[in-house]
């Protein structure tokens, strides 16, 4: 039998049906293989015998292993003979193959449509058994990859995807790549196969057998007719139906078709304006899929009536003309004529594609449109940048009024979508880095709507802003500062490198533009504007933003590709302070000469990120190099182990500018060492000198930070401040190398008292480095080396025993586990050696004056000091302001010589009420050696008032 009942009384004749659309089919590819060149077209007719078949000699070839057959498939002598013309060894057996795993092969889109070009690709399905197992569906996919770089040797995009057909009618799709929407829209990707899809060999879908009305209850339909045996299992590809869209589907779609518009507008905009004309219908659609049946089934043969692009045009126009969006009728209209890429405006067209310019004729007679229309669309190529401009707003505008649209649809009957998250996060971050407006980004206009945008002829001048700061305009053509108000700028920018990285990227010039330049302040030339540009050429490859992988979207972004140009346009030297720089031989670029100049003024970083932005950013002075560190550096966290790509720094200005860029290129070489790699320290401080002060630099929550330091005597304070833990302390190889301090910190280790002096006529220098790293610092006016070493080893004995007694005591958390002392010997040229010491040890017969200090805090918060000498007490409570005298006067007594020589403290106590309930876990040696300093301080003050 061929006919079930219908409702009505009526009788469906399936074979009658099935007829009618294999007509169909077979019309629409005809018209794809006339629209194809030859070696194209037996590429399409080679295509199920690679499918079928595992021959090594033939293009796609992996291995024996990968499933291949086609059931019912029986390859004509005509493919056979195109098949020896690729591999003249090729011969094709004929044998029954016990499974044939391909089911079916469609091509679905524009192919076979008035929307089909030259510049189209064919997305093809490959339907395959459900039991395939992963290994096997993975060496498919791999002969699929080798048979699309084959069909791109003979100039033909072809994109493969492999189709679990129980999978897909659940609703499971894969993930989403550049070509594929993943879980972003699966009833409206089967609603576009269903009114695209063209069946190339195999199985043909069910869905053809199911009446118009009653797509409602598909299911029990489908079960009925294989109840009855109408159909069989074996004879057609089970879809689903598609009775109804999910309201959850319309957001991801959304998205994705925004996504895609980053690249393709126009098609992304026609085909988004049908997803929102599907959603004002909800929840009562008539989807095109529908209609296209309803045609076949009323017997519509003329495949031209039922052309699935020029369906979806009717659908978009009649949506808007009922929302009187005239604007948006015309940017419709736009992208379908620029999906045909037809120039009606011009008589060549190639007989291949005559009747598609004969369909787009009929067409826009209906538009309105004039020849002069037709001309500006057809010479899109020769677009320049205020035309573009103003395409590429209106275009983003329609977009942007859909993607409300939809949103404000999801959020009133959806409320989530079926979009996974990590679909929804990709997509998110794709959208984010394309239409996301911020200062230095540099939008890329021609995308998807011109090839060229370079202009013969451009002008650029500076302006000076009423706050003093300058900026850089663009203008197209010349136009002299007389003509300014006479003309629009297309660009404007806070520094030269901006408008020069502007340029480059959106294409507007090349080494045949010819470019005026008129500054008013800065130095920048034209010629500086064509080596800054050749910099940018050689740092930023050509084309490399016009391809991208999703995953690269799926990952946080990183920097790609960066520069960094110094100095452009400025003068470092005044003519007052040239002389002055010079008068030093210092060569530091960031401290340099006499006059500790930062030669580093102006910084202009260029970069590109793996989410496909180009950023720029322009900073001033020390603190901007700083900012411009803490930029670098947060594109590629330490606790990730991936260290940021090395950057190209250009210092082009005459004046020291290589020399700029030298010191900057070593010093982020120095910093990544320094926090990256096998031997990084993440917890490390790094000092740096920049003109006449400092910065300590730090990453805490994988962020650079960053604290001034202003002088030489306000960064001992800062080494010295108390830590919980241990901090490494680096310096930059220029920094302070003039001193003994970065040798010092050579030799520190955590849980270790490191003792240093230097003992010189003029008095001593003393450095200790504390268990924790901190750095006590003191002058001595007069010194003997065997008494400055055996008052600080009891000075450290008594303090070390102290702290780890507290540690006993469960109110330390740790404590120093030895003591180091050291010799400095001063050396020529400003050079240091150390020299291990012996810890002084007190040697039998010798006599010590004991000098031990109490530290409390009485009840009004002041400050008490208890001292002892020997076994007599002096306190703050008996002598008060006068403690410091009273103690300076019998010492006086004790010394028999009477001289006024140092006094030195062997051992300070802290109470608890100093230091705190949390001071306890956190005190150090470093906190005693603050006391000492002050208390010796107020000691040697009394002596020599006395002695005066």
């Amino acid at each position: 039998m061929s006919a079930v009942d219908k409702p009505s009384g009526e009788f469906t004749d399936f074979k009658a049906v099935k007829k009618r659309f294999l007509a169909l089919n077979e019309a629409r590819l005809e018209r794809v293989y006339g629209a194809l060149r030859e070696r194209q077209q037996e590429m399409l007719e080679l295509l199920p015998l690679l499918f079928h078949t595992n021959h090594p000699m033939l293009p796609g070839f992996v291995s024996k292993e990968v499933p291949c057959g086609i059931k019912g498939y029986q390859p004509r002598r005509a493919t056979l003979d195109l098949a020896r013309k690729v591999s003249r060894s090729f011969r094709y057996h004929k044998f029954p193959l016990r499974k044939t795993p391909i089911l079916a092969i469609y091509i679905m889109g524009s192919v076979g449509t008035i929307a089909y070009s030259d510049k189209s690709d064919l997305d093809i399905w490959i339907c395959h058994d459900p039991k395939l197992s992963d290994r096997q569906q993975r060496l498919l996919q791999k002969k699929a990859s080798a048979i699309e770089a084959w069909a791109e040797t003979l100039s033909l995009e072809v994109h493969f995807f492999l189709v679990n057909t129980e999978q897909f009618r659940e609703g499971s799709i894969g993930s989403l790549s550049a070509e594929s929407s993943g879980s972003a829209q699966h009833n409206l990707l089967l609603e576009e196969f269903y009114r695209t899809g063209l069946l190339l060999i195999g199985q043909p879908p069910l869905w053809w057998m199911v009446p118009p009305e009653h797509e409602a209850d598909y299911d029990a339909y489908v079960a009925d007719l294989k109840a009855k045996r109408f159909v069989h299992a074996h004879d057609t590809i089970d879809f689903g139906g598609l009775a109804h869209i999910p309201a959850e589907e319309f957001f991801g779609a959304t998205l994705w078709q925004i996504y895609k518009g980053i690249d393709s507008p126009y098609k992304s905009a026609l085909k988004l304006l049908l997803i929102e004309a599907y959603a004002s219908e909800y929840p009562q659609i008539h989807l095109l899929c529908q209609q296209y049946k309803e045609a076949v089934y009323e017997g519509e043969d003329d495949i031209d009536r039922i052309d699935p692009y020029l369906m979806m045009l009717d659908k978009v126009e009649t949506y808007l003309h009922s929302q009187s969006e005239s604007q948006r009728i015309q940017v419709a209209r736009r992208c379908f004529y620029s999906k045909v890429d037809v120039a009606l405006s011009k008589d060549r067209t190639a007989a291949r594609h005559r009747w598609r310019r004969l369909l787009l004729e009929e067409r826009a007679q209906s538009w309105d449109w004039h020849q002069a229309d037709f001309a500006v669309m057809d010479n899109r190529d020769a677009w320049k940048v205020d035309h573009v401009t103003e395409e590429r707003r209106q275009l983003y505008d329609a977009l942007v009024a859909s993607y409300r649209f939809l949103s404000d649809f999801a959020r009133k009957y959806a409320g989530l979508s079926l979009i996974s998250q990590r679909d929804l996060t990709i997509l998110g971050r794709k959208l984010y880095a394309a239409f996301e407006r911020k200062a230095g980004k540099i939008d890329q206009l021609y995308h998807g709507i011109t090839r060229d945008l370079t202009e013969a002829q451009i002008s650029v001048h500076e302006a000076v802003n009423k706050d003093h700061s300058n900026s850089w305009v663009l203008y197209k053509g010349s136009v002299a500062p007389a003509q300014l108000s006479q003309h629009s700028a297309i660009k404007r920018a806070r520094s030269i490198v901006e408008l020069i990285a502007w340029c480059f990227f959106n294409k507007l010039i090349d080494t045949q533009t010819l470019i005026t330049l008129h500054p008013k302040v800065s130095l920048f030339s034209v010629a500086d504007f064509k080596v800054t540009l050749g910099h940018m050429r050689d740092g930023f490859p050509e084309g490399f933003l016009d391809s991208g992988s999703m995953e690269d979207f799926a990952n946080p972004a990183r920097i790609l590709h960066g520069a960094l140009f110094v100095n452009s346009g400025l003068d470092v030297f005044t003519a007052n302070s040239l002389g002055q720089t010079m008068a030093s031989g210092r060569s530091n670029a960031l401290s340099y000469g006499g006059a500790a100049k930062n030669l580093a003024q102006s910084l202009d970083f260029v970069m590109v990120s793996s989410w496909h932005e180009v950023l720029t950013f322009h900073y001033r002075g020390g603190k901007g190099l700083m900012t411009f560190l803490a930029e670098y550096f947060k594109w590629s966290p330490p606790s990730k182990g991936e260290a940021p790509p090395l950057l190209a720094i250009h210092g082009n200005n005459a004046q020291h500018g290589r020399t700029v860029a030298q010191r900057l290129e070593e010093l982020v070489h120095d910093l990544i060492a320094c926090y990256y790699g096998p031997e990084a320290v993440l917890e490390a401080r790094y000092i740096l000198a920049v003109g006449r002060g400092y910065y300590l630099l730090w990453f805490e929550s994988d962020l650079l930070h960053y604290q001034a330091v202003e002088d030489h005597a306000a960064l001992l304070q800062t080494l010295g401040r108390s830590c919980v833990d241990f901090n490494r302390v680096i310096f930059d190889r220029h920094t302070l190398k003039e001193t003994v301090i970065p040798l010092i910190y050579e030799k520190n280790k955590p849980g270790f008292v490191q003792f240093f002096y230097l003992v010189e006529d003029s008095g001593a220098e003393v450095y200790v480095l504390d268990e924790r790293g901190s750095l006590f610092h003191q002058r001595l006016s007069s010194a003997d080396t065997a008494h400055l070493m055996n008052q600080y080893t009891r000075f450290f004995e008594a303090v070390l025993n102290r702290i780890n007694f507290l540690m006993q005591e469960g109110q330390m958390q740790s404590a120093a586990k030895g003591l180091d002392f050291y010799r400095i010997h001063k050396l020529t040229g400003q050079r240091f050696r150390l020299e291990r010491q012996s810890p002084a040890f007190r040697q039998p017969g010798q006599h010590y004056l004991s000098l031990q200090v109490i530290v409390d805090v009485a009840d009004d918060g002041q400050t008490v000091f208890t001292l002892y000498l020997d076994d007599r007490e002096f306190s703050t409570l008996e002598f008060g302001q006068g403690l410091f005298d009273a103690v300076a006067r019998h010492i006086m007594e004790r010394r028999r010589s009477q001289q006024d020589y140092p006094i030195y403290i062997t051992d300070i106590s802290m109470s608890r009420a100093v230091l705190g309930e949390e001071g306890v876990l956190k005190v150090q040696t470093g906190h005693f050696l603050s006391y000492k300093r002050r208390i010796e301080n107020e000691l040697n003050r009394a002596m020599q008032n006395l002695n005066s």
